[in-house]
């Protein structure tokens, strides 16, 4: 048969359009990042139009010049009796946190806020560090409804006030890449500022040292393949692009792969799988950074044979605010006729024949409060409001960057569904079908079986089952990986967690003691290992790992509840009540702290300091046994 030469040219360059995404060189792991001040160089251009957007500006200085702010109400906690008051001092933002009782102020906490995260065209919310430890502080500002409110997860009596750790997960997504301390959860040893050029393009060392060189490709005929570009990928690929921060959800990572891992021109599914969870009758109800998983659910994305992307209608380098809805809904009319609309004359003059207005409507999410959002699900709306989930029925996790994930996967997803954001019964219920189908005699699967039962507080089993396998064998073969995730360092304090509770505490002190050589800067292990050291009467020992902990983060409560109770089992009842007080002027909430000064104060008969601590105790957790004890017992005397 006779094929033209024509037809051979098309036939070659679709073919090589299908592979270009394996050639990027940039791809490989030896390949660095450069920061974006040196593509500034050469692509000023784009890179002052770029630091416009909101991805530029998405994470920052705490300055006066990038706040979009208006600090002019007090935020109120009615369950903790706290008052938050952020306000300028000169060019420092900073937070007061106090109570008042009897028109007297009884405690302020004062913390300097170091960065802004958010763009400004949504919210602005607010972080601090202190000696690398990053943290949330607890109020964010909602630019569209001028509003000072709580954190989205500080609200229904969850105030974590200033103990809210920010991850890897969550800033890799709201800024370009950190450095990261190996071996913690937060804690950086730099942290840029602003989405940068690398994280649609992929590192630039290569590309900037074939620039050097003066190895130049004319980009009007050939392809670059030094960094990549990526109107040359795939519209799948050019949407796992986006997804990887516009698809925020429970996000499970591969075997050995980070948050470091995804680079352009990479599937997403080869670093993560993505789940969302879905809703009986809730098609309209979705998540803020959901973007791509509704584009998806769009008839145009299923009739275009999934060719329409991000970046089909979206110029990253340009902000949405200065894109006119012209060249939006040009992007409508290159593939429906303008007449083919069957809105209502009046109407569609209304609008001026806004495409955008009637079928990317404007929505709030059920994620974030005062927030509202263009749904990229590109519908014919029948109704004027979204249904929101509160009173629909679950229907499961759905996977949205992958069909066909492993039942390992899904297992874990719905354990993290449990622990990370709500604790209902039935996602433990759902990752147990998952487990019934995994190997659970391999390293993968008895990370998932014991993450199961420690969630489930089924100490017991998990005992059981790690003594079947035995503890020495697990903690001397299967888990001595130190990685970003840290996840071999939570098998093992999950471990020593479940035969702590047993009272088995050399075999919790091994456990401990392995996820702290995993994960040195997680202070919460190191915490329980010296508690477990204590409870051996390895005084000294415990001593070391509570002084580490305030020397890394001079906020850590607990360490100084604890340093107080070691000095009153060594009768230095003047130091115990030395860190307990500084302890509760930093939470004067903390209840194990209360009950402690409690106790110290009735060695030394002071009856009437221990019962004011064990009624604002009381006031705090009626429910607290320990302190209705103490209550009853001084009531006695």
């Amino acid at each position: 048969m006779y094929i033209s030469k024509f037809y051979f040219i098309i036939l070659f360059f679709l073919f090589s359009c299908v592979n270009e995404e394996k050639k990027f060189k940039n791809l490989n792991e030896s390949v660095s990042y450069i920061g974006m001040n040196q593509c500034a160089a050469c692509h000023s251009e784009q890179y002052e139009s770029f630091i416009k957007t909101g991805m530029g500006k998405s994470f920052r200085p705490a300055l006066k010049k990038y706040s979009s702010s208006n600090f002019n109400t007090i935020l109120y906690d009615s369950n903790l009796h706290f008052s938050y008051y952020p306000h300028w001092k000169e060019e420092d933002l900073l937070i007061q946190e106090y109570s008042v009782e009897n028109n007297d102020t009884v405690h302020s906490l004062i913390k300097k806020v170091d960065y802004i995260i958010g763009s400004g065209h949504h919210t602005n919310s607010h972080l601090f560090e202190n000696n690398g430890y990053l943290y949330q502080a607890p109020f964010t500002y909602y630019i569209q409804d001028s509003i000072l409110d709580f954190p989205p997860g500080f609200e229904n009596n969850s105030n974590s006030r200033f103990s809210r750790k920010m991850g890897l997960e969550c800033v890799a997504c709201h800024n370009a890449y950190p450095k990261f301390v190996l071996g913690s959860e937060n804690k950086y040893d730099e942290i840029p500022n602003g989405i940068d050029c690398e994280r649609c393009h992929g590192p630039g060392e290569l590309h900037i040292n074939q620039m050097k060189k003066g190895d130049l490709v004319d980009t009007s005929r050939y392809i670059d393949y030094s960094i990549v570009n990526p109107s040359h990928l795939s519209p799948r690929l050019q949407n796992d692009m986006c997804a990887r921060c516009h698809l925020q959800g429970n996000a499970v990572l591969k075997e050995n792969k980070s948050f470091f891992d995804f680079r352009p021109g990479m599937y997403l599914k080869d670093v993560m799988d993505v789940y969302l969870p879905r809703y009986e009758n809730s098609d309209d109800a979705f998540i803020m950074a959901s973007h791509v998983d509704r584009m998806q659910l769009s008839a145009c994305y299923i009739n275009s044979n999934e060719s329409l992307s991000c970046i089909t209608c979206h110029n990253p380098h340009i902000s949405v605010h200065e894109t006119s809805n012209i060249q939006f809904n040009q992007k409508c009319i290159d593939c429906h006729l303008i007449n083919s609309c069957k809105e209502e004359q009046p109407e569609r003059n209304r609008f001026s024949d806004n495409c955008i207005h009637c079928h990317m409507r404007t929505s709030q999410t059920i994620d974030i409060p005062h927030v509202k959002i263009t749904d990229h699900k590109i519908s014919i709306f029948e109704k004027d409001s979204v249904t929101m989930i509160q009173n629909s029925s679950f229907l499961g996790l759905h996977c949205v960057n992958n069909q066909q994930p492993t039942y390992e996967s899904v297992a874990q997803a719905y354990l993290q569904q449990y622990e990370r954001f709500e604790s209902h019964d039935f996602y433990l219920d759902s990752a147990q079908r998952y487990i019934d189908k995994i190997d659970s005699s391999n390293k993968q699967g008895i990370y998932i079986k014991i993450y199961h039962l420690f969630l489930k507080q089924d100490y017991s089993k998990l005992i059981q089952d790690v003594e079947s396998i035995g503890l020495d064998s697990i903690l001397n073969f299967y888990y001595l990986n130190k990685d970003y995730s840290n996840r071999d360092a939570w098998t093992c304090y999950r471990m020593g967690e479940a035969f702590f509770k047993n009272d088995r505490f050399n075999e919790a002190e091994k456990c401990y003691r392995q996820s702290v050589k995993l994960a040195p800067y997680n202070l919460e292990f190191r915490n329980k290992y010296g508690v477990c050291l204590f409870k051996q009467n390895n005084l000294e020992f415990a001593r070391d790992e509570f002084e580490f902990i305030i020397n890394e983060d001079n906020n850590f409560v607990s360490a100084y509840t604890n340093l107080g109770y070691l000095n009153l089992k060594l009768l230095n009842k003047k130091e115990a009540l030395k860190y307990y007080n500084y302890a509760l002027k930093l939470d004067p909430n903390h209840e194990e702290t209360l009950i402690n000064k409690a106790e110290l104060l009735l060695l030394d008969d002071n009856k009437k300091d221990a019962f004011l601590c064990i009624d604002k105790l009381l006031l705090i957790n009626p429910t607290n046994e320990k302190a209705k004890s103490l209550y009853n017992y001084l009531n006695e005397i």
